[in-house]
């Protein structure tokens, strides 16, 4: 997984974490589809959000199953979609 911050923005190719920021509530700017077989995730990021994405890996936080499930089918609706570019 490769994760850069950008300016105010925070890039992620991994879904499953991107799924996590937006079940946490993250705003989710945009979707870089130039590699077709690797996404990128752009989000609004967050002074919090390197412990929040480290916490997430390490097994040591938890979110909602309800919100996780929903942002799933949110991200890959996006992702097959041309709702946002």
């Amino acid at each position: 997984m490769k994760n850069q911050p950008d300016n105010n923005n925070f890039t992620t190719s991994d879904f499953y974490a991107a799924a996590f920021l937006t079940a946490k509530g993250y705003k989710l700017l945009g979707i870089n589809k130039a590699d077709s077989r690797r996404f990128r995730f752009i989000f609004a990021d967050e002074p919090d959000r390197p412990q929040l994405v480290s916490a997430y890996f390490a097994g040591l936080i938890e979110v909602n199953a309800k919100a996780f499930v929903t942002a799933i089918k949110e991200l890959k609706s996006l992702m097959y979609n041309d709702a946002i570019d």
